[in-house]
C-alpha cells in the first residue's frame, strides 16, 4: 500500500481505494482522468469557493454594521440632548470602513472566481 496522487483533485490517498475521498474519482478499471468527473470536480470546486467568498462578504457587513449602530446611537442620542455630533469623529467610522473595504475586496474575487471559472 503506498500513496498516491489522484489525478483529477492532486490528493494524496491509498493506492488500495477504489475512490478518491475528497472528489469521488474512480479509479477502477480505467487509468484515464474521465472529462465528465473533471468538469464535475471543477464545479464543485468552484461552487465550494464561492460559497466561502459569499460567507466572508456577510462577515465584512456584519462589521460594517457593528460600527455603523453605535454611530446611528450617538447621533440620535446627541440630536435629542442638543449637542453638535460629528459622526466623523466616532471610533464606528472606523469599523464601517474596514467592513466596506474588505467587502469590495471580496466581491473582486468573486467576479475573478467567476471569469475564471468561464474559461
Amino acid at each position: 500500500m503506498a500513496l498516491v496522487k489522484c489525478p483529477v483533485c492532486r490528493t494524496r490517498m491509498s493506492s488500495l481505494a477504489k475512490v478518491c475521498p475528497k472528489c469521488g474519482f474512480s479509479h477502477e478499471g480505467e487509468q484515464e482522468i474521465d472529462e465528465e468527473q473533471a468538469a464535475l470536480y471543477k464545479k464543485r470546486q468552484f461552487g465550494q469557493r464561492i460559497y466561502l467568498l459569499k460567507m466572508l462578504s456577510y462577515v465584512a457587513m456584519s462589521i460594517a454594521m457593528i460600527g455603523a449602530i453605535p454611530m446611528l446611537w450617538a447621533y440620535i442620542k446627541g440630536l435629542e440632548q442638543g449637542d453638535n455630533v460629528v459622526l466623523l469623529e466616532h471610533w464606528g467610522v472606523n469599523l464601517v470602513g474596514l467592513g466596506f473595504v474588505i467587502y469590495l475586496f471580496v466581491r473582486a474575487a468573486i467576479i475573478i472566481a467567476r471569469k475564471n471559472y468561464r474559461k
